[in-house]
């Protein structure tokens, strides 16, 4: 079977992680499978070391933007899957091929098209211009589903979340978690050596992403003073979710969070590290007390899943796709409260059972439930299986009402 892989978008963060891991684990020139892969040429390297089936093909950066990118979706690569006489298409960037000439799989994760707090909080304060590019991108999904064979989404919530603005029949709709690397820690690994297991330590907890401004560092910045006001024992924050980043230009909240980085009650006790390569950001696991993750919303939370096959405790804000990935393994504050997330730190610090209780949770939790190989698996059943799609999907909402 011969199988393109449209990564395109791949460029950073979490879709660099996923495309690097997804070649990994494709399998070998004796499963009788070729896969030919574009993606941005930044993304080359982390892509490399794969098997001799699997061909890399660079993109250059003007045709990875705007309506450059849609015409060479649309048309350049139409063309090849005809000349190349390909099987399969496999569009891992939330776009699809509009009228696909072969089977197609559509990866939709981008949650910030589809999330209503999101749009409540935020979208309704950017430039129009922006808005106005968010509706159309989320509209081009919509068509990209229509469009599509199987629908794929990592996770039950982000699939609830899409299904608001177009119907999926149940047999072209695919959850498909993703994994994390194999490499659980063993269970006598004492995880609370680095603070919590020496007297007058502080307590490390970390939090690992991108920053963008539904990652809401502002309410992890805000619970420092908190935390380290009473006299009591300190907490000391490390991230890589960096307000001065200069991806994070865009967004409404870096400016406040830099200001409060710098904040002399806050600034102590904070360390901003990042963005950091793959196998750098994996370290950070090995050296922290406990995960924290105040992201309003995701449509996996890849960082959850890294924290539970390291063994650590978890402290997550209390939204529904935090909850489908963590389930038990993590005590959950209210969104947006500092002072709860103050609270549960703190009861989580002093609580040495809870915390042993989740980490074997969240190690047995991620061994289960998200290994890549599982997910390349359901990748190639989808790839492999005949044609079901005997009706289109109709958009649930009009473009009108999509904003």
């Amino acid at each position: 079977m011969k199988v393109v892989i449209n990564s395109a978008s791949a460029k950073v963060g979490g879709a660099v992680t996923y495309l690097a891991s997804l070649l990994q684990h494709l399998p070998p020139p004796e499963s009788g499978h070729q896969f030919i892969v574009f993606l941005p040429e930044a993304t080359e390297e982390a892509a490399s070391r794969v098997n001799r089936n699997i061909q890399l093909h660079p993109l250059a950066e003007r045709k990875q933007n705007g309506w450059r990118r849609i015409w060479w979706e649309q048309v350049t690569l139409r063309r090849f899957l005809i000349e190349e006489q390909v099987d399969v298409l496999y569009s891992a960037g939330n776009f699809g091929m509009l009228r696909c000439p072969v089977r197609q799989i559509l990866l939709v994760h981008n949650a910030l098209y589809f999330s209503r707090i999101y749009e409540r909080m935020f979208v309704k304060r950017h430039r129009l211009g922006m808005r106005i590019a968010r509706r159309l991108r989320r509209w081009l999904v919509c068509q990209s589903v229509k469009s599509a064979d199987v629908v794929m989404t990592p996770t039950q919530t982000m699939l609830d979340e899409l299904r608001k603005y177009i119907e999926i029949p149940p047999g072209r709709a695919l959850v498909n978690p993703y994994g994390v690397t194999e490499s659980f820690e063993p269970a006598g690994r004492d995880i609370f050596g680095s603070g919590l297991g020496r007297e007058g330590s502080p307590v490390r907890f970390l939090y690992v992403s991108l920053y963008a401004e539904h990652k809401d560092l502002t309410t992890l910045l805000k619970a420092l003073p908190l935390l380290n006001g009473n006299g009591g024992r300190k907490f000391m924050l490390e991230t890589t979710v960096n307000p001065a980043w200069e991806g994070a230009r865009w967004t409404l909240s870096y400016q406040n969070d830099i200001d409060l980085s710098r904040r002399p009650d806050i600034a102590p006790w904070v360390r901003i590290v990042g963005p950091l390569e793959r196998q750098e950001a994996q370290a950070l696991y090995r050296r922290t007390d406990i995960f924290v993750f105040p992201s309003l919303t995701e449509s996996f939370g890849h960082p959850l899943a890294e924290a539970m096959a390291h063994g650590l405790p978890i402290v997550a804000s209390d939204t529904p796709v935090n909850r489908e990935i963590c389930g038990e393994a993590a005590v959950y504050f209210r969104p947006l409260s500092p002072e709860d997330l103050a609270t549960r730190l703190c009861g989580l610090a002093r609580n040495g059972a809870l915390r042993a209780r989740l980490s074997a949770q969240g190690r047995h939790r991620a061994r289960l439930h998200f290994r890549w190989a599982t997910h390349v698996d359901r990748i190639l059943a989808a790839l492999q299986a005949p044609p079901t799609r005997t009706e289109e999907c109709q958009p649930a909402l009009t473009l009108a009402s999509c904003d």
